[in-house]
């Protein structure tokens, strides 16, 4: 992993924390901070809390960011179904 790529997920990190009372940050955050997506971001900080950077957090943050990941990816698939009505 390059220190750019360190640099980043750090930065990450540091905004999922920050945020994570208020229910992360919004759109325009994301996109100015990170240019990313709600979608993208909520990808990408699952994938370093499942890394490196990850496991070094404090047990109970990585945890709260965690539920906060998962919460977010099950709206979206929530959303994504299709109304079937019979």
């Amino acid at each position: 992993m390059s220190n750019r790529s360190i640099i980043e997920d750090s930065r990450i990190l540091e905004f999922a924390r920050r945020w994570l009372p208020y229910g992360g940050g919004n759109t325009g955050d994301l996109l100015v901070e990170f240019g990313m997506t709600p979608a993208g971001y909520i990808a990408r900080l699952g994938e370093i809390l499942d890394g490196p950077a990850g496991w070094h957090l404090d047990p109970q943050l990585r945890a709260d960011l965690r539920s906060f990941v998962d919460t977010r990816i099950q709206a979206v698939r929530t959303t994504a179904q299709p109304n079937i009505r019979t």
